[in-house]
């Protein structure tokens, strides 16, 4: 996606959709939803629900060991279903003058069933920080759903916001639909150097 058509796309509410049809090379397709959803239905040839879920799980472990702070809510094999909440922080300076504007906290949904899974991330809410008299950034009580489009104020920055969420979203569904098809790695066969006479 080119710069242009991003910022194009940033003049609507930024509440987008990722649709994928997948084949071999899924394409993406982005359309402005209010509700701020990013989700799939994708199929996964002669793959059975329980190879999916445990790769669903693989993933979700790998997420939680990531730079976010992820609690699990649900993770069901007979039903075939991992739900869980996660946030990551969010910035108001880069660099070295890095500083903390609050975190993005987020609703993760996985469903599995032979040949398909579907996936949602969902639930996008702004928790706002500020400056303790300690000089610490602390969690205030007020929040913020990321739906919103306007933020008086603070605009860019919470534009900023909203497409870091983008980008993360965008990367995180690159990354479970490859986990979601991929095969357990074989042991590799050891190899026995053999005394050769010379």
């Amino acid at each position: 996606m080119s710069v242009s058509m991003l910022k194009l796309s940033l003049l609507f509410p930024l509440s987008l959709t990722l649709l994928h049809k997948v084949n071999a090379q899924p394409s993406v397709t982005l359309q402005t939803n209010p509700s701020f959803v990013f989700s799939n239905v994708v199929i996964a040839d002669s793959a059975k629900k329980e190879f999916l879920f445990q790769n669903a799980k693989k993933w979700i472990t790998t997420l939680a060991h990531g730079n976010e702070n992820m609690k699990l809510d649900l993770m069901d094999s007979i039903e075939g279903r991992i739900v869980a909440k996660s946030s990551y922080f969010v910035y108001s300076q880069t660099g070295i003058l890095k500083k903390i504007s609050g975190t993005v906290n987020y609703r993760v949904s996985i469903e599995v069933k032979d040949n398909k899974y579907r996936y949602e991330f969902s639930d996008f809410v702004f928790h706002y920080y500020k400056q303790n008299r300690y000089y610490n950034m602390v969690e205030t009580k007020e929040v913020k759903p990321l739906a919103e489009p306007n933020a008086l104020g603070w605009q860019k920055l919470w534009e900023s916001h909203r497409l870091t969420t983008f980008n993360k979203m965008k990367e995180h569904t690159k990354e479970l639909e490859i986990k979601m098809i991929e095969k357990p790695e074989l042991a590799s066969e050891k190899v026995v150097a053999k005394k050769i006479e010379w």
